[in-house]
């Protein structure tokens, strides 16, 4: 077993120094693998090309190719976050950043018949990975004394979408601060927010439908519609609604906006729905401060939300689905916590009786909230 080891440490040990020698020599792509990727789809039960990689939600990718059609080269693998490679169902190695193989040297360890390639990672983004054979001949040409060194960008549809959406969002902020810096504080207010007191205010409370806060709605429909695709895309639940998987840059604009018209029109019913039941229930003092505090706080949590993915993925780099699936129970224990503070503000503002009150709320916020929390904890798409 230790010789056996031992031959292997040394057929594989040109291919980690070439990692080193690679950079002085001249290479040429020869072939590019990643027209020849494959993986398994599960429903389905068989394995299918890879034509569309915005689409791909699986843990493995796969490429084969016969060594015998390829001498002097070596196999250069490219990944961002630690991808397991397999040869032939046996580990070789872990990618980070750039990875060489040379295929003389893995020839005398398996052989030069037909080889099968695994790429694996749990939350594997193809995007992040390259697969390349390249020749190379290490010439003696002199070397620049300040090499420039041009490395083209990985094109990535969903996220460059996410980074225009945050854009977007960022001058929508900018815009109704500078326009309407007083009501976009109002809102913002948190200690108030989330008081278990209704506190007497001079807000623009008593025009829920004006044109400053329709501005408002608008903002909060864009911003709830970004976090929703944002935690589908990183925890893969309801992948299979249209609207959470877009298919392009220009396709998750167009999804996010749509997503967006549809959290506006809720924010509609949701007003139709407390004036209505409100006035069923003599409760209409309170309907404009129940339907401001409700928008106050959804945008709190909402943009405490966005903050913390977008410093996640692209600050700290957390890729880990388990993350983001804690994260979303976290969103749904805000949003609960939401209808348990209305209860109390709806308590403090008037001697009402404790049946009563929670019987309003049921219709207003807990069946609206149930419905959300089945939604969010199952997969019905």
């Amino acid at each position: 077993m230790k010789k056996r080891l031992l031959y292997v440490f040394f057929c594989l040990a040109p291919c980690w120094m070439l990692s080193y020698e690679v950079v002085g020599a001249d290479t040429t792509v020869v072939r590019d693998l990643s027209h020849d990727w494959y993986f398994y789809d599960v429903s389905r039960e068989s394995y299918f090309p890879l034509v569309n990689k915005a689409s791909f939600r699986g843990k493995t990718l796969h490429f084969d190719f016969s060594p015998s059609d390829f001498d002097n080269s070596i196999l250069q693998v490219k990944g961002e976050q630690g991808y397991s490679l397999f040869l032939n169902n046996q580990m070789i190695g872990v990618i980070i950043e750039d990875q060489y193989y040379d295929l003389d040297s893995l020839k005398r360890v398996y052989g030069s018949e037909e080889w099968h390639f695994t790429i694996y990672h749990k939350n594997l983004d193809p995007f992040g990975v390259s697969t390349q054979v390249v020749k190379y001949s290490l010439s003696d040409k002199p070397l620049a004394e300040n090499p420039v060194i041009i490395r083209t960008r990985q094109f990535h549809p969903f996220y460059n979408f996410v980074i225009t959406a945050l854009i977007l969002i960022g001058a929508f902020l900018a815009a109704l601060y500078n326009y309407f810096p007083r009501v976009l504080s109002d809102f913002f207010k948190v200690r108030r927010a989330f008081a278990l007191r209704e506190s007497d205010e001079n807000l623009f409370k008593s025009r829920p439908l004006g044109q400053i806060n329709l501005l408002v709605y608008l903002y909060l429909s864009f911003l709830a519609g970004l976090v929703l695709m944002l935690l589908v895309y990183q925890t893969g639940i309801h992948v299979e609604a249209g609207v959470f998987n877009p298919g392009s840059y220009w396709d998750g604009l167009w999804k996010w906006l749509q997503l967006s018209m549809l959290i506006m029109l809720w924010l509609f019913v949701k007003y139709l729905l407390i004036s209505n039941l409100s006035s069923l229930f003599r409760l209409g003092g309170f309907m404009i401060s129940h339907y401001f505090n409700y928008i106050r706080m959804s945008l709190i949590i909402f943009s405490l939300a966005i903050v913390i993915m977008v410093l996640s993925y692209f600050g700290f780099g957390v890729f880990s689905e388990e993350y983001y699936s804690v994260f979303v129970d976290i969103v749904l224990a805000f949003l609960g916590l939401r209808v348990a503070i209305l209860f109390f503000k709806l308590l403090s503002s008037a001697s009402y009786k404790t049946l009563h009150l929670f019987s309003y709320l049921c219709g207003t916020e807990v069946i609206p909230f149930g419905i959300i929390l089945y939604l969010g904890l199952n997969q019905l798409f």
